[in-house]
């Protein structure tokens, strides 16, 4: 089997690429400290069975970025047998740097020249041979966005896997630091790798930390080595072999452009060009970027809540096959494997009804990154990030995270992966989950329809900004503090031409992100509700209650029997049983039709009940039949009655259960926020999804005074005893803390920490539960109302922002040396 490396610059369509030769979907690899998307997979090419492998966009093989370090390790501890390097071929001039890294490392090389499509309409030629000669490796022209190529890269591959004996290690004559490379290569006496050693020697003395470690591990001494000669060197030469060595590999790069690409069209203004003076013009960039932003939000939000009135219907429906196979209930005693399960499904079904406005977001996202706009929004935004301490390409995570209302915080973390500067990394992961992930939203639409209707426009816009601010201060505050000595980097963003994106790439990118989306937080989000369940189950009712409501039961079983007791009917209804046989045909017909889509999906739900229980069917709609009408009254009063008892039933199960005691236990602190312990409940429910808040608080609260067919918000305002300016504290509460366990266990991916997954649960929690109590207390001395809460909220995260973006960003980038009280003795 040939074991291929897939490598190249962001931006070199190396994705399409992948696509283009095996088809294999994304999978999650996990490296030490970082999670990364690494596509792999196996096919054929002729005879011989080829892995390949994927690695994360590099600008260069030097250890700045996470991907750069991960791309590393994967070269070092995975042994592939061939690298294949994709070059834009529209910008071979920066690429060819990465290539010669690449030629070094002592690995046969195939150079893939992709989107020679968009290079030919930019008037560049490419003598493909000459650079393959002048190179010593195979050089093969491509198109992945059209598929052109793929036969002759699986021919490259077969042609240097047959020639692997005679190939011979390329090397670049690095002159003046020749001699200490030779030196370094020398004292590698216990040094055993898979590659070059004079790569390894060259990367030591470029101060490669995480190739000097690895080192140092083999062979004790060698740090001091690389570091002996580095000084030696610039001794004579007055120069750092890093920067030295920079210069000739671009001087390389430049012998190697000259001699194979011809640019008829050098001088010529490109639309590019064009596009960016009106782009990046300094007073439109930033409008431009909102009217991107809001069609985003306005095309995935507002059109995939219309797309989820036709997928519901069919999630529905599965949740109507798990009710039919599960065992049914007796009357009011409903078996747990059938709560269980309905329970599971109502969990999933919150989830996956959110996968259409996911696929369209995430085809969005897709378009704008192959048009070339993505890099362009991080240009655009790093000065304002920068006073913060975070980067230009924080604004991906932050949007995905739901920087505009609607996002999903999961793959906004993920999403941090690019980011360079470790302290804008860590920074941007944990201000991620301040974003009004698409979780909320319905817990919001709850607050405000219940207690804001005439300000919802305007509290929708509180909310949607705040966060904005919030995550700002917040990035402040961390990068000033226990982020200040992190490592940094430059913020290097290559702006590309502008492309046209392809059908195939974009749907593929979509679903493979929402299939990650799947993987990550359904499956997640189900092992939680796992143990959600069992929390609002046990230890459950006691005898006496039992007994209470068993007693509740027989009085509308015996009000039952004794309205239909003159009936003709009545021996098909005479016992306990048949009762429970003909309610629970009821409720489901009931259920079913209220799914049904028009009058053709209403009839075949007829038709459907008809044929299964016919005698049965004509309770349910008697029609004409006099007696049947006898039957059709008292059933639907025994169905609200029924409906009844278990509410009450499982209001007290959670009222009395270990998340219900856990409520009432915190209950004497969060009182100071204005909530009690139903509100703890629902909050402490909805940590593995939010969505469940709603549903939680929509249960307590509905009762024998709701109205039948009353809305959850009219539910809540009726019932609850709460005020706007209550509402305003639960709010607040919610923009504060983190959006799911989901994105908790995202966040220990990405940092490789349980400390800061514990960081990120604790400090938003602590500072949303401190900022509820400030706003609600004040409300109350001060008789605020909540839109007048809300607003004084609002004007002190945004007074705060400024100042904080004011401030001039003067921070200690050092640590270590003696402790400070010791440092205070010696003086």
């Amino acid at each position: 089997m040939i074991k291929v490396a897939l490598a190249g610059q962001p931006n070199c369509g190396k994705s399409t690429v992948f696509n283009m030769i095996s088809g294999i979907y994304q999978h999650i690899a996990n490296y030490p400290g970082v999670t990364v998307d690494k596509k792999s997979g196996r096919f054929k090419a002729g005879d011989r069975e080829v892995e390949l492998v994927d690695l994360p966009g590099t600008y260069s093989f030097s250890s700045y970025s996470a991907e750069e370090r991960v791309a590393k390790d994967v070269i070092l501890e995975e042994d592939p047998d061939i690298i294949v390097n994709v070059v834009d071929a529209s910008n071979i001039k920066r690429n060819l740097y990465l290539t010669f890294q690449l030629l070094e490392i002592g690995k046969p090389v195939v150079v893939v020249l992709n989107m020679m499509d968009v290079a030919a309409r930019r008037g560049i030629e490419i003598d493909s041979h000459k650079m393959a000669e002048l190179l010593g490796c195979p050089v093969v022209e491509a198109s992945g966005a059209q598929g052109k190529g793929k036969e002759e890269i699986l021919q490259a591959l077969k042609l240097i896997w047959d020639q692997k004996s005679s190939f011979e290690e390329f090397r670049l004559n690095y002159e003046g630091l020749e001699p200490f490379i030779q030196k370094l290569q020398r004292d590698f006496t216990k040094i055993d790798s898979v590659v070059s050693s004079r790569w390894l020697a060259i990367k030591a003395l470029e101060q490669d930390m995480q190739i000097i470690q690895k080192l140092e591990k083999m062979q004790r001494g060698i740090a001091q080595k690389a570091k002996e000669y580095r000084l030696q060197f610039h001794e004579v030469l007055d120069r750092d072999p890093e920067s030295f060595l920079a210069a000739l590999r671009f001087d390389s790069a430049d012998i190697i452009y000259h001699k194979c690409v011809v640019e008829k069209q050098k001088d010529h203004v490109t639309a590019t060009d064009i596009a960016d003076r009106f782009i990046l013009n300094r007073w439109l960039a930033l409008p431009f970027l909102f009217l991107v932003m809001f069609g985003i939000y306005e095309l995935s939000i507002v059109m995939g809540y219309k797309i989820t009135d036709y997928t519901w219907p069919l999630l529905a429906a599965v949740k109507n096959f798990t009710v039919d196979i599960l065992p049914a209930a007796n009357f009011t005693e409903v078996p747990v494997i059938t709560e269980f399960g309905i329970w599971m499904v109502n969990s999933a079904n919150a989830l996956l009804n959110y996968i259409p406005i996911f696929l369209i977001l995430f085809a969005l996202i897709a378009i704008l990154e192959d048009v070339g706009y993505m890099p362009r929004m991080a240009f655009i935004l790093d000065r304002l990030f920068r006073k913060f301490g975070l980067h230009g390409q924080s604004t991906l995570p932050l949007v995905l995270g739901g920087a505009f209302v609607g996002g999903c915080a999961v793959p906004g973390v993920m999403a941090t992966k690019g980011i360079a500067d470790d302290r804008a990394r860590m920074a941007t992961i944990l201000t991620v989950p301040y974003m009004n992930c698409l979780a909320k939203v319905p817990f919001y639409t709850l607050l405000l329809g219940a207690f804001f209707k005439a300000e919802m426009a305007l509290m929708m816009f509180y909310i949607s900004t705040v966060t904005v601010f919030i995550a700002l201060i917040v990035a402040k505050i961390l990068t000033s503090t226990v982020l200040k000595t992190r490592e940094t980097a430059p913020f290097v963003m290559e702006l590309p031409p502008y492309h046209l994106p392809t059908f195939k790439g974009v749907v593929l990118r979509a679903f493979e992100r929402v299939w990650i989306y799947i993987k990550k937080v359904v499956t997640i989000v189900l092992a939680v509700a796992v143990i959600l369940f069992a929390l609002l189950q046990f230890p459950g009712l006691d005898e006496e209650r039992r007994a209470h409501y068993a007693q509740k039961s027989q009085e509308a079983l015996s009000y039952f029997d004794n309205r239909v007791r003159g009936s003709d009917y009545y021996a098909l209804v005479d016992t306990k049983e048949e009762v429970s046989r003909l309610l629970n045909f009821y409720d489901g017909y009931k259920m079913k039709r209220m799914t049904a889509s028009g009058k053709e999906g209403a009839q075949a739900v007829d038709s459907e009940y008809k044929a299964l229980n016919p005698e049965f069917f004509k309770f349910v709609k008697p029609k004409g039949d006099a007696e049947a009408r006898k039957i059709n009254r008292p059933l639907r009063k025994l169905s609200r009655m029924r409906k009844k008892i278990l509410m009450d039933i499982k209001d007290e199960k959670v009222e009395n259960s270990l998340l219900g005691m856990a409520g009432r236990s915190i209950e004497p602190f969060t009182q100071y926020a204005g909530f009690d312990w139903k509100v703890n409940v629902a909050f402490l429910s909805s940590f593995a999804a939010r969505e469940s808040a709603v549903a939680t608080l929509g249960s307590i609260y509905e009762n024998n005074k709701t109205k039948e067919g009353a809305r959850a918000e009219e539910t809540m305002a009726q019932n609850s005893g709460y005020t706007p300016l209550h509402a305003t504290a639960m709010i607040i509460f919610m923009i504060l803390t983190p959006p799911c366990i989901a994105t908790m266990i995202v966040v220990k991916f990405q940092t490789g920490s349980y400390r800061w997954m514990l960081f990120a649960i604790f400090f938003p929690i602590t500072l949303g539960i401190a900022t509820a109590i400030t706003v609600f207390q004040m409300g109350v001395h001060s008789s605020l109302n909540g839109v007048e809460a809300m607003t004084f909220f609002y004007v002190s995260v945004l007074l705060t922002a400024l100042v904080l973006g004011l401030m001039p960003q003067k921070r200690i980038n050092w640590s270590g040396g003696l402790p400070q009280s010791k440092v205070r003795d010696l003086h």
